[in-house]
């Protein structure tokens, strides 16, 4: 990896940010530019691995960051370097119009959470002791919660903005290289024997909206990676408002499509057949700044005849006061309860029509695979958290396979940037239980409503949650629950019930996560003369705390990895590694990056403990216990330090021996 190439594209993104994440783009910002400073200060491999770990973090970030290192160490070795402006891409023609195809068509929005359905009961019915929850507010209202201006969008970073690049040293791979290379040495899968079938999150839209009109979104799935976005005349897919005329030299708008409408599907020209049953793919978008006349959710029939079905869900962007602002449309797919793909793309909001096609640059999706067979068993409540286009905003959605939920996001204001109020909250607390309730202040009313309506329906077992999520500071899983189920353990979220985070954004890591994971073979990273406990039971190998040991280790690594020393861990931090072991930190670590990495499961302390729960945690996750279950009662029985732990991972992954990961 090409130090110089690292830094160029980094400061490209950081140019673009506004674009790229909206009102999100504060945060990183003022983490990355204290970094970019220290170039000519620092070791540029060193500086050049930590920048790389620091936007993985950020998927729609990272997926232009990776082109843009590419480009640049492409032109590095073949001529001048890319300039770091915005680069170009070009993207797949759209496919010819055709007549509708009734197999792909899209289905009514499903009934939202409290009216119930024809497959999922009201909440609260049939459920012992509950009784049915009076209907909940859904649907079409805009997702904007009064926000403040935000920043306007910046021009294109010219490309004499940046001094000559110097001349890189010649230098070996990077640790982030060689650890890349040992995991997918690892991980491996024998290549198939004809293509298989794959798709992508599909957000067809103009790059640029004005406030008041409509706009028409295309949804669906997509047979190819996340392309770059198709560049429409400007105003393109754009819906005036009624009344409203174009500006002298707009496209004509097109007609307006009903909500749901199908454009043309089904089959796609060299795509690999679809070879899975069918399956009922429902998409809820997530947009702030608009409204939804037709519902924020539409529901496809993916099967043989339509393997890449879309559909036509209309927006109208809301008025706003600055000229131009950067807005997100998020995508998030989800089968049968269980979320098993999304996608993000950017798009500008102007608030006149003759601002049309000044700035437009053509905008990625950003995005995992879509999966809809083959995920395992969905938790009971799977929440998905989302940035807002405002420093210090959430969005909060929820998946279960036991009801319908409602089709529109719910807000969550922390008063202050995600990073500080995980901070405030680490340094504020007296306790955990005060954790727990500063966290559980924040979290929107419709979860404690699904979470209460699902405990009642799956008793007497604990309901399982997963939470998905793109930032990684606040400790959702401490929240303090005001009416326990249980009575007889802590009030904690993660000991009322079995609970497992997951990183959400870019394209790793992917989704649904495992529900299975090999158990055969351990390595345990420690210094000392003595033989630690876990060598001694498993027969685990030994690797001392010295990176290039770690490093060798993981050119042939085992399946479950124990870190006694934090520093060592965080040395061997990666990204696009395939898929790697089961990771076990015992000392404080970024559980995200090593499952950006490709881990099937981490496990880490909040804060240091030193309560050696290691041998038990290994001793009932290896008979078949799942390795969530075990810690939730492990930190009932040590409540002193073991609420401290965090779990990420799916709530029902199994460390089992001759078992492949799902």
């Amino acid at each position: 990896m090409d130090p110089v190439a690292v830094m160029r594209a980094a400061r490209a993104v950081r140019d673009e940010l506004d674009h790229l994440l909206g009102g999100a783009s504060g945060e990183l910002r003022e983490r990355l530019d204290p970094l970019l400073a220290e170039e000519g200060v620092q070791e540029p491999g060193p500086l050049a691995d930590v920048i790389v770990m620091l936007i993985a973090q950020y998927g729609p970030a990272w997926e232009r960051f990776t082109v843009l290192r590419r480009l640049n160490e492409q032109a590095a070795a073949e001529g001048p370097a890319v300039p770091p402006g915005p680069v170009s891409q070009d993207p797949p023609s759209a496919p010819a119009p055709a007549a509708p195809d009734p197999a792909g068509s899209a289905s009514p929005a499903p009934a939202p959470y409290g009216q119930g359905g024809p497959d999922r009961p009201w909440p609260g019915e049939a459920a012992a002791g509950m009784p049915a929850d009076p209907p909940a507010e859904h649907g079409t209202g805009p997702q904007h919660g009064s926000p403040p201006p935000a920043p306007p969008l910046p021009p294109p970073s010219p490309a004499s903005s940046m001094p000559p690049a110097p001349t890189a040293p010649e230098r070996g791979p990077s640790v982030l290289d060689r650890l890349t290379g040992a995991f997918r040495r690892r991980r491996r899968q024998p290549a198939p024997a004809g293509a298989e079938w794959e798709a992508f999150p599909l957000i067809e839209v103009a790059d640029e909206v004005v406030a008041g009109w409509g706009v028409e979104v295309q949804v669906g799935l997509s047979p190819g990676g996340p392309p770059a976005a198709a560049a429409p005349a400007p105003g393109a897919g754009a819906l005036p408002a009624p009344g409203a005329a174009p500006s002298p030299g707009t496209a004509p708008p097109p007609g307006t499509v009903a909500p749901g409408a199908v454009a043309p599907a089904g089959e796609v020209p060299g795509a690999a057949p679809f070879v899975h049953g069918p399956a009922d793919l429902d998409i809820q978008l997530i947009a702030e700044g608009f409204e939804a006349p037709g519902g924020w959710r539409v529901r496809l029939r993916v099967d043989g005849a339509s393997p890449y079905p879309r559909a036509a869900v209309r927006l109208v962007a809301l008025p706003q006061e600055q000229p131009a602002l950067a807005r997100q449309i998020q995508a998030i797919h989800a089968v049968g309860g269980q979320v098993t793909g999304f996608g993000v793309r950017a798009l500008a909001v102007l608030d006149s029509p003759g601002m049309l096609g000044r700035e437009s640059v053509p905008q990625p999706v950003a995005g995992t695979r879509v999966r809809v067979a083959g995920g395992g068993e969905p938790a009971d409540v799977t929440v998905v958290v989302v940035h807002g286009d405002r420093p210090g905003r959430l969005w909060w959605t929820y998946q279960s396979p036991h009801f319908t939920t409602p089709d529109q996001a719910e807000i969550c204001e922390l008063g202050m940037r995600t990073s500080e109020f995980g901070r405030h909250v680490a340094e504020q607390a007296h306790s955990v239980e005060d954790m727990g309730r500063r966290v559980a202040s924040k979290i929107p009313r419709g979860f404690w409503e699904l979470l209460h309506a699902v405990a009642g329906r799956v008793a007497p077992r604990r309901p399982s949650v997963l939470v998905l999520s793109q930032e990684p500071h606040i400790p959702w899983e401490l929240a303090t629950l005001e009416q326990p189920f249980d009575g007889s353990v802590p009030a904690l979220l993660n000991c009322q019930t079995v609970t497992g985070r997951w990183p959400l954004g870019g394209r790793r890591p992917e989704l649904p996560p495992p529900t299975r994971a090999r158990g055969e073979s351990m390595a345990v990273v420690y210094g000392g003369a003595e033989v630690h406990p876990l060598v001694a039971a498993y027969g685990a190998a030994r690797v001392t705390p010295v990176l290039g040991d770690v490093l060798a280790m993981l050119a042939e690594p085992p399946d479950l990895i124990h870190f006694t020393a934090g520093g060592t861990a965080s040395e061997a931090l990666g990204r696009d590694m395939g898929e790697g072991p089961f990771v076990f930190l015992e000392e404080p670590g970024d559980c995200q990056a090593f499952l950006l990495a490709g881990a099937s499961g981490v496990v880490a302390p909040l804060w240091p403990v030193g309560d050696g729960l290691a041998p038990e945690f290994y001793r009932r996750c290896l008979a078949g216990e799942p390795p969530a279950e075990v810690l939730r009662s492990l930190r009932c029985q040590v409540p002193a330090t073991g609420p401290a732990y965090q779990f990420f991972g799916h709530p029902s992954l199994t460390l089992s021996r001759g078992h492949s990961r799902a």
